[in-house]
């Protein structure tokens, strides 16, 4: 999914000790009363806890936008 970070140092306490972590209760649907969804996946800061960015896990699933 992502081969680098887009994160290298937290913008809240200058920490570079970045983690991941993944949402699966709360998925990003394809549709709008569907119920197939997409985990998120997080970048968090292992410093401060803040999360320093966030992304679905297969973004290739969505549809394009019109």
């Amino acid at each position: 999914m992502m081969n680098q970070l887009p994160v290298k140092q937290c913008q809240h306490c200058g920490g570079e000790d970045i983690r991941v972590g993944w949402q699966q209760d709360a998925l990003v649907t394809f549709k709008r009363n569907g119920l197939l969804g997409n985990r998120i996946k997080f970048l968090i800061c292992g410093n401060c806890g803040a999360i320093l960015y966030q992304c679905v896990a297969e973004p290739h699933r969505f549809p394009r936008a019109r």
